[in-house]
């Protein structure tokens, strides 16, 4: 039988693997593109380890970084683009790291600041390109740089992908939902009179039920 202390640190063991599995999971994959800073973490609200990231044109986007810095910088500045079939979109973010965080930047800690990125509405929507972040520091040295894999897609597609994520935990399609779910994945690039149609007649249904 064990110990009252050794299901404490068992629980314990459990509840920090819990932790370090749900970090993992919040942090998208990127590629490091020159930071003169060590880049610890990206994330991207709505997006995990699973690529592309996809983005949805008119939102905003909280956007987290963590980086350790070996040498002070004073002032930061952003500069994000969105390149979509060769067409580099600048987009804006707010704020500014300095406005959220101290500076000059520590040097003995790891620093995290957060900025919302909006994304334009111009773009080519279900295209896949990649978000390009970088950060400047007052000499002009690029301290942080990083890409990520992106897809554009317009709020119908975000509401059913997010529909369908849920439909998964714990899903055991039968013989007759296979179709379906197949059709519903062909379906998110389709049109936009189809998924209205399709999430009008999923909320009238939810509806009724409740």
């Amino acid at each position: 039988m064990q110990s009252f202390s050794e299901v404490r640190m068992l629980f314990l063991c459990l509840a920090v693997l819990h932790f370090i599995v749900v970090t993992a999971r919040a942090s998208v994959v990127f590629e490091d593109c020159g930071s003169a800073y060590d880049l610890k973490s990206v994330n991207i609200e709505g997006c995990g380890l699973r690529l592309p990231c996809y983005v949805t044109l008119g939102e905003e986007i909280p956007v987290n970084v963590e980086f350790y810095a070996d040498f002070v910088s004073r002032q930061l500045d952003q500069d994000v683009t969105i390149n979509i079939n060769f067409i580099h979109a600048r987009t804006s973010v707010t704020p500014e790291p300095c406005e959220t965080v101290m500076c000059p930047v520590q040097t003995d800690a790891v620093t995290s600041f957060t900025s919302v990125m909006s994304v334009p509405t111009n773009m080519a929507l279900n295209q896949r390109g990649f978000l390009q972040w970088r950060v400047y520091n007052e000499n002009g040295m690029q301290v942080l740089c990083y890409y990520v894999i992106v897809q554009t897609q317009n709020y119908f597609q975000k509401v059913l992908r997010r529909f369908i994520g849920n439909s998964d935990d714990g899903y055991e399609p039968g013989d007759n939902d296979i179709p379906y779910k197949e059709t519903l994945y062909k379906k998110l690039n389709g049109t936009d009179l189809y998924m209205q149609r399709l999430l009008r007649n999923y909320y009238k249904n939810k509806t009724i039920s409740n």
